[in-house]
């Protein structure tokens, strides 16, 4: 009997196992076969998740290869909760982690279950440190791209910038996004069971492809030079804004462009120099004096009678600001007489005047590639008989620049054919494109648009206007330092609201070229109402020679002025880096001490063949230069100690080597990778790591 129980109770417990065993089975197969997609989604969703890879943004660089616009790494903080109760552990997390009032969080996110949201694009260092450290389920921390601009203070009206988003919206920036952004990428991101992983793991499923770069045709060493001239310019004369334009003479090139408003409400949407137009009085009679010679109407050797300055012609009297007699065509612009300039334009005639006008480039666009560029006008007359009838008022009056509009840029354009020798070329601002490997992909071309003038007219106007500096109305632009030629305006500002003009308001303004015996660049200052001076030659000109000088004296081997003004010259002084290029890196330490001034370089010994900040420029930041030693005891160069460094020189010196780098941070370099002493060869690759906080200078081994 005990023996059936026994069996009995064995069948039993066999038909349970087996019950259970057929249980797991069928569990194993519905979850498997029948519902297997179904759950496996379910986990998919709940531990994974998707999100754009922003691709990396192509560099902006000048004509030089200094990079203007850079990439760094900034922590980014987003939440994406799993529930309720993570939503309002995160906000209350917020509100700590910001030293915030209870609630703030609550009021400024609105968090949702499973919804991504970012909360901080550009979380600092410290509070990125802390969140990792806390691990707060549903907040992550991620690396994101930022752009950031090594020269944050100058070029601000041709950079423009980006969005958060990394977009371009103004400038440079925004004209050529396309070609600078790239094409994002897709990761796919993990998170484990308990939903405090806070760093993704990231699994590439496209790969983003990065932007090209671009080099500027711009030198910003002279667009720092325009930038810092202008300002003090338009501060000096009270005026309401400047703008000036610099262009190379022999490919159209553009050098700098800037503004100025003396509000302080400088634009970083639009560049003034390109986009305002205005009347450019007496700087347009080199143009019509151009058409005048090149048509074989004046003798350089007749005197034209000037009416001692009152000429009736038609129904109005045309002034001359100083009475005068009898003048050679060189005087009439050297003295700028308005009525020696009419009689010489009535020989040409106004449609030819007016043809000459569109020669030269007024009345059109270049289409440099910035947002906003006008075209201006040049008006025909209107009677009552003929829309195109040129009575001699209405000829005489363009002569001098009225009824014609102009842009800065299409001065300089304009005046740059006068300097090299008669062609109009097209400005430009791009010099190259290139992919992220460095190769050329578009390369720019010298655009010529047209032969404006004979060069034998061009040589003629060259020594008009050099005369206009030596004896004439811009005798304050006469300089030791290089030999400007150049033409001072001084217009009325047109009423646009009641017409004619608006009473004691000017534009003054001075179009010229340097050096004069062999042109390299032209340019135009112009200055909007300036008080109580109005006078071109004594406003707008003295801009023009500073800035010639300045660039003169850091680009003597391009310019080349007369070795005795370094040594006679007392009158000029350029505050500044001393040039310790060609120097034993030993005597240039003891001189940069007595000047306050540290040598970070590569070697103890040798010579130093490179700079930065160059000779003559202000030494940035903490008095600290950089410069390269040739030293013959080293096979290779070697990683100089970059620590302490602002960002802008350290980038500087590895631009010289050709080391590729990346930046995370922006202010001073705190830490590099590979460390100073790394031999420098084709394959490193620098890492920099910077805050806006000063280190320790007791605490810093420098190689000097």
């Amino acid at each position: 009997m005990k023996i059936d129980i026994r069996k009995q109770r064995l069948i039993a417990l066999c038909v349970i196992a087996s019950l259970a065993v057929l249980a797991l089975v069928y569990r194993l197969v519905d979850i498997q076969l029948l519902h297997g997609k179904e759950y496996s989604d379910i986990a998919i969703k709940q531990s994974t998740g998707r999100m754009d890879i922003a691709a990396e943004r192509g560099i902006i660089y000048d004509r030089t290869g200094r990079p203007l616009a850079i990439n760094i790494i900034k922590n980014a903080l987003f939440a994406q909760a799993a529930d309720q109760k993570e939503i309002d552990n995160i906000y209350s997390y917020l509100d700590r982690l910001y030293g915030k009032p209870s609630g703030f969080s609550l009021r400024k996110y609105d968090l949702e279950v499973n919804k991504f949201q970012w909360i901080d694009r550009r979380l600092p260092d410290d509070l990125a440190d802390r969140v990792q450290s806390d691990t707060i389920p549903g907040l992550y921390i991620t690396k994101e791209q930022a752009r950031d601009y090594p020269f944050p203070d100058v070029g601000r009206q041709l950079l423009g910038y980006t969005d958060i988003d990394g977009k371009g919206i103004a400038g440079v920036e925004y004209s050529f996004d396309s070609i600078l952004a790239g094409y994002a990428g897709q990761l796919e991101y993990l998170r484990d069971g308990q939903r405090n992983t806070y760093r993704l793991r990231e699994f590439p499923l496209i790969q983003p492809v990065p932007g090209n770069s671009i080099k500027l045709t711009l030198d910003w060493y002279l667009q720092e030079i325009v930038e810092q001239e202008l300002k003090a310019g338009v501060i000096e004369h009270n005026a309401l804004e400047g703008s000036a334009v610099f262009i190379d003479c022999a490919t159209g090139e553009i050098l700098a462009a800037a503004d100025f408003i003396n509000d302080g409400k400088n634009e970083a949407v639009k560049l003034h120099a390109i986009s305002n137009v205005f009347e450019p009085g007496s700087v347009f009679k080199i143009f019509t004096v151009a058409g005048v010679l090149d048509a074989g109407l004046v003798n350089l050797n007749e005197k034209i009678y000037c009416e001692n300055g009152a000429w009736r012609i038609g129904p109005r009297t045309l002034h001359d600001d100083h009475g005068q007699g009898w003048l050679t065509p060189q005087e009439i612009i050297e003295k700028s007489s308005n009525i020696g300039t009419a009689k010489m334009a009535l020989r040409l005639g106004g449609k030819s005047l007016y043809d000459t006008a569109h020669k030269f480039g007024f009345g059109m666009r270049y289409f440099i590639g910035l947002p906003g560029e006008a075209s201006g006008s040049v008006s025909k007359p209107v009677s009552g008989k003929k829309n195109d009838e040129w009575s001699a008022f209405n000829t005489s009056a363009l002569a001098m620049g009225h009824s014609v509009s102009v842009t800065a840029l299409q001065l300089a354009a304009g005046i740059a054919a006068v300097a090299n020798g008669g062609n109009l070329l097209r400005p430009a601002l791009i010099k190259s494109i290139s992919d992220c490997s460095g190769n050329i992909v578009k390369k720019s071309s010298i655009d010529a648009i047209s032969h404006v003038i004979k060069p034998e007219s061009s040589s003629l106007l060259r020594q008009f206007m050099r005369g206009v500096v030596e004896r004439g109305t811009a005798q304050r632009v006469k300089s030791d330092i290089v030999a400007i030629a150049g033409k001072t305006g001084t217009a009325e500002v047109a009423d646009l609201v009641h017409g004619g003009y608006k009473k004691n308001k000017f534009v003054a303004s001075f179009l010229g070229f340097f050096p004069y015996e062999n042109p390299k660049i032209a340019g135009v200052i112009v200055l909007h109402e300036p008080e109580p001076i109005h006078y071109g030659g004594f406003t707008a000109g003295p801009i023009f020679k500073n800035i010639a000088e300045k660039y003169t004296l850091a680009n003597s081997e391009k310019l080349k002025p007369p070795k005795k003004l370094f040594a006679d010259n007392k009158n000029i002084t350029l505050e500044g880096a001393p040039d310790f290029v060609g120097c034993e890196i030993s005597l240039a330490m003891e001189s940069a001490a007595h000047n306050g001034i540290s040598l970070i370089g590569n070697s103890e010994k040798g010579i130093i063949v490179w700079q930065y900040p160059p000779a003559g420029k202000k030494v940035p930041g903490n008095n600290k230069i950089a410069v390269v030693i040739k030293d013959d005891s080293l096979s290779m160069p070697i990683l100089s100690n970059l620590t302490g460094l602002n960002v802008r020189t350290a980038m500087a010196m590895l631009d010289y080597h050709g080391i590729v780098f990346e930046i995370e941070g922006s202010g001073i370099v705190q830490n590099q990778e590979p460390p100073p002493g790394t031999i420098i060869d084709s394959v490193i690759k620098c890492r920099l790591i910077c805050s806006n906080e000063l280190i320790n200078e007791d605490s810093t081994e420098e190689l000097d």
